[in-house]
């Protein structure tokens, strides 16, 4: 990651924001976008998207029904199985946590924070 600092809450807008930006991506062309005051590029985003692979299978599911699918934490807890009093957006943020703990080791060393012209 170059320059600025990606937070927990921001790479989870970033997640919530995924089909969004790809639909902007392919009507616009625009492929950078800011979170936090910091410019991301979507390119990072789909590396990262592709890396949940790395986490707890749970944990991965949690992520795709919670934020990048938009489903709420009943309706993600019924699509895996479980109780729709199960706290699948808890799971989702570990998921997230993770992926930053991963960016921090340099373990994703194709993420960064695309550099402001």
């Amino acid at each position: 990651m170059q320059g600025g600092t990606l937070t927990l809450d921001v790479l989870c807008n970033m997640f919530r924001s995924y089909y969004e930006w790809r639909s902007l991506f392919e009507n616009e062309g625009i492929d950078v976008l800011t979170f936090g005051g910091e410019d991301y590029s979507l390119w990072d985003l789909e590396y990262l998207v592709g890396e949940i692979h790395r986490l707890p299978e749970f944990q991965q599911r949690a992520i795709y029904l919670c934020l990048i699918e938009g489903r709420s934490r009943s309706e993600a807890a019924v699509a895996v199985g479980t109780s729709p009093g199960n706290p699948m957006t808890m799971y989702a943020r570990a998921g997230v946590k993770k992926i930053l703990d991963l960016i921090e080791a340099g373990e994703l060393p194709r993420f960064r924070v695309a550099e402001r012209v």
